[in-house]
């Protein structure tokens, strides 16, 4: 099983960013299970709040939201 530490926005119930947090997810494309491309950093800014966030390609051609990512404890 392939995992990644990422950072992602969090977001309250209402969608609202309140930060960013860091995740271990399931490095695997939720749509078909093909490993996902390398992820790398990208700055992020919205309603005041600045910081970084993973974004990546995946390799079979399906957009993975932060929303359908597996989280895996680690």
């Amino acid at each position: 099983m392939n995992t990644k530490k990422i950072s992602i926005p969090d977001r309250d119930l209402t969608g609202c960013l309140v930060g960013f947090k860091k995740m271990n997810v399931l490095w695997e494309c939720p749509t078909c299970g093909c490993e996902m491309g390398e992820p790398q950093l990208t700055q992020h800014a919205e309603d005041g709040f600045y910081g970084s966030v993973h974004t990546w390609e995946s390799k079979c051609g399906h957009v993975a939201k932060y929303a359908d990512l597996k989280e895996i404890s680690g």
